[in-house]
């Protein structure tokens, strides 16, 4: 075998090891590993940045597929935040105090549990737990900083994303998600008839984020909300349009 060809077998070798690596092992993992080998400095470094490429791609697999579903991705990344930066327990901490009262002697696991249990229990819309779990989820990422919290945003757009394309009940076809445009534009979305669902769903959020880049954050979440309705939150909107409209003799 000649020099050229034996590289290339090692590469391929190695990068096979590296994806079977990145596979098997979570984000917890690489931060478990890196603080045991935090003084080998290089390494350490290595393992922080298979860390980050983890807690990256991993909303990516993470779909929603109903608003118990958010409610517990959001706990995780809350969690996992709060792992790697310490400014985001305290303030956690006292929103829950804010919201529950007095957590004497309960574990940070637990605040974020009673946190959004309050929030659920609260509000009965899914466009109000949507907002309000969204909105735990920017308070911790913006305690860690910039980086993180356009990482979370990220993250709630491919979610929102992921929900409009599965949520084939009540938005069962192009046109029903191209008309979800007119929360922020005049007209619903143009499409093509051949066109898939996530296709358009994700030039649905990039024409959002041009055409209303001021109000990104809440037509995200109200994308997001607009893909984990169920049948009957869109039989209660639509008959709270219809009396609506009746006591204003419409």
């Amino acid at each position: 075998m000649t020099s050229p060809e034996r590289t290339g077998s090692d590469g391929v070798r190695a990068a096979r090891a590296l994806l079977s690596l990145v596979e098997e092992h979570s984000a917890d993992d690489f931060q478990a590993a890196e603080a045991i080998l935090g003084g080998q400095k290089e390494l350490a470094q290595i393992l922080q940045l298979l860390r980050d490429f983890k807690r990256q791609q991993g909303p990516e697999d993470q779909e929603p597929a109903s608003i118990e579903g958010l409610r517990e991705i959001v706990k995780k990344e809350v969690i996992e935040l709060a792992r790697a930066n310490a400014e985001v327990e305290p303030r956690i901490r006292d929103l829950c105090e804010q919201l529950t009262g007095p957590l004497p002697n309960s574990t940070f696991e637990n605040a974020v549990e009673r946190i959004l249990a309050h929030l659920e229990n609260i509000h009965s819309s899914p466009a109000e737990k949507v907002l309000n779990f969204a909105g735990v989820l920017r308070l911790a990422s913006h305690a860690v900083g910039p980086a993180h919290a356009e990482r979370i945003e990220s993250f709630l757009r491919r979610l929102a994303i992921s929900a409009i394309v599965e949520n084939v009940i009540v938005l069962p076809t192009l046109h029903s998600i191209a008309q979800l445009r007119t929360m922020w534009a005049p007209n619903p979305l143009p499409y093509k008839a051949q066109e898939s669902r996530r296709h358009l769903a994700e030039r649905l959020m990039k024409d959002a984020e041009r055409l209303a880049s001021d109000k990104s954050e809440d037509i995200t979440t109200r994308l997001l909300a607009e893909g984990l309705r169920g049948p009957a939150d869109r039989a209660i909107a639509e008959t709270r349009r219809r009396n609506k409209k009746a006591a204003h003799g419409e």
